[in-house]
């Protein structure tokens, strides 16, 4: 008997947009809280501080590290299911397009650490299925495409924010984050819009017809004359800029492992302030008048 078509897409499904963390024993909870109050007074050259302290502060970083993955298990959709969910907003009423993308994609991007890895899979799917669903709006094609690129715009605008966020706190809270770790968050930050347009400029390449076109423009026009994820950035740099500069730890000699422990943090505390800047939006009317500023950047 041949096999169910749908049961076998589901088989093989990409995976999701953020790794699946399997469930962490109480023994592997310890491991993790002894090893984060290590490096907390590994941090300080191991010189003053309180052992008991390290441990308090550790063990409520790892439990809120452990409770954020576990939000994200189940409520994370895969590339795919994105895919199908921008596709059938794309055909839904062109007036809603727009908000409707920004869900989902805020959706997407909430339900893990935000780091440039999820954000460019979240991106290239959320494109996909925006050209997919452009097939079947005909004459309506184009203006459907361009209404979801503007929602991934948006959405985009908000992950900065919710980056912004993080890594202010981030650099407010004295002698967990190097200053070095701080100013690579920023470079990834600054480099938000470029990916943004880098992946419109990749899928024109391999569209074909009205999406094509469509997509070039919007390649064309975002490079010309800005983004509303591009201001949000420079805004967002500008106000950063003297927070990163008075981080106390100057600490340039860094090791790779610190380092990856302090972004795996930050993509954690991003997805965070992510997770409640889009309830905030969720849960308030949306100003249809109201548009981000997009204008040309000097």
């Amino acid at each position: 008997m041949p096999k169910d078509k749908s049961t076998v897409a589901r088989k093989v499904s990409p995976e999701s947009t953020t790794e699946k963390y399997p469930p962490v024993s109480p023994e592997e909870r310890y491991r993790m809280i002894a090893e984060a109050a290590y490096y907390r007074a590994e941090k300080r050259g191991f010189v003053g501080g309180d052992i008991a302290e390290d441990w308090v502060q550790a063990e409520a970083e790892i439990d809120r590290i452990l409770q954020s993955r576990e939000k994200g298990q189940g409520m994370t959709p895969t590339t795919q299911e994105i895919e199908q969910q921008v596709q059938a907003a794309l055909e839904s009423n062109t007036a809603t397009i727009s908000e409707r993308v920004r869900a989902i994609t805020l959706q997407a991007l909430s339900g893990g650490e935000l780091d440039r890895k999820a954000l460019r899979q979240v991106m290239a799917a959320v494109v996909k299925g925006a050209q997919q669903g452009a097939t079947h709006r005909a004459e309506h094609g184009a203006l459907a495409l361009k209404e979801a690129m503007r929602g991934l715009d948006d959405a985009l605008a908000v992950a900065a924010e919710a980056t912004q966020l993080a890594i202010g706190e981030a650099a407010g809270r004295t002698g967990e984050f190097s200053r070095r770790a701080l100013k690579g968050a920023a470079d990834d930050l600054a480099a938000l819009e470029s990916l943004f347009i880098e992946t419109l400029g990749s899928a024109a390449k391999s569209a074909t017809g009205i999406a094509r076109t469509t997509l070039r423009e919007l390649t064309d026009h975002a490079r010309a004359s800005g983004t509303a994820v591009g201001g949000r950035v420079e805004s967002a740099l500008s106000q950063l800029a003297h927070a990163i500069a008075d981080t106390a730890r100057e600490q340039m000699e860094t090791g790779t492992q610190a380092l990856r422990k302090e972004a795996t943090m930050l993509a954690g505390l991003a997805a965070g302030a992510l997770r409640g800047i889009a309830d905030r939006l969720q849960s308030t009317p949306v100003d249809k008048t109201a548009r981000p500023s997009s204008g040309k950047r000097n």
